[in-house]
């Protein structure tokens, strides 16, 4: 993806969770950020305890370690892009919010790690609502996946039109742009039919009221543990380097897809 001849430094920075096994958090984001040709920076909110398999617990940051990360930073920096993976606590996402209140930071792109997918809870619950109200309002694009459109909507997503409604919601409550991920869309009806995924992989892009739906067929066997935030991490590098928001969210969802469909097994 690093296709630009200028030999300038393009810098992103992102602030999420430590994951040791090297899927997700920062150490994602940075490989994501350099194959788009970006130098990362990273503050650390959260020590995960995990495998690729399953994470075990986590060692939170304070809100003043993750303010202390990244003050130097923006005093000696210029950033083109930046992103938030894991907050998971309620004065940790204040404090995020106010240093891009406070700071020539671009806009975030925001992606509200709630849940592992190992079903290990990442944000505390009294951190959604301001979440909601202090950081979402900042962002440039929030990129929720199904589970965490509805926790943050509080709505029950089943299709399509519940994915545009939940975005819908969400920029009504102040997002500028939104991303719902359907990647856990599940088919299935009232009458009884057995939940299963959907056929098509669809995503749902509000931006500012300019709806987009992007249409991809499943890749079936795909496992790809940190794909949310390598997509999240993507779209920011587009941003960062000039793209429209369709644009940058299109050229992420290729990058990503193209490393899905690597990590199929065909055993």
């Amino acid at each position: 993806m690093n296709d630009e001849s200028s030999t300038e430094v393009v810098r992103a920075l992102t602030i999420a969770g430590f994951d040791p096994s090297g899927g997700a958090g920062v150490l994602a984001d940075a490989r994501t950020f350099a194959a788009f040709g970006l130098q990362t920076s990273a503050a650390i909110t959260s020590l995960t305890l995990q495998n690729p398999e399953r994470v075990f617990g986590a060692l939170h940051q304070t809100a003043e370690a993750v303010r202390g990360q990244i003050d130097p930073l923006v005093k000696s920096q210029l950033f083109a892009c930046t992103k938030t993976g894991m907050l998971p606590t309620r004065e940790v996402v204040i404090e995020v919010a106010r240093l891009f209140r406070e700071t020539d930071l671009p806009r975030p792109v925001v992606d509200p790690v709630i849940m592992s997918s190992s079903g290990q809870r990442l944000m505390d619950a009294d951190a959604l609502s301001v979440l909601l109200d202090e950081l979402m309002p900042l962002a440039r694009l929030i990129t929720p996946n199904i589970p965490e459109a509805e926790a943050l909507t509080g709505t029950t997503i089943n299709s399509e039109a519940d994915m545009r409604r939940a975005a819908e919601i969400l920029r009504d409550r102040g997002a500028r742009a939104v991303l719902i991920k359907g990647g856990h869309l599940l088919g299935g009806d009232a009458g009884g039919t057995p939940a299963v995924p959907v056929e098509e992989a669809i995503d749902v892009l509000d931006d500012e009221r300019t709806v987009t739906v992007f249409r991809e067929p499943r890749v079936v066997g795909a496992e790809l543990h940190g794909s949310g935030c390598m997509l999240s991490a993507a779209i920011a590098a587009g941003l960062g380097k000039g793209r429209l928001m369709k644009e940058a969210v299109n050229e992420a969802k290729s990058f990503v897809l193209e490393a899905i469909r690597g990590s199929v097994r065909l055993d």
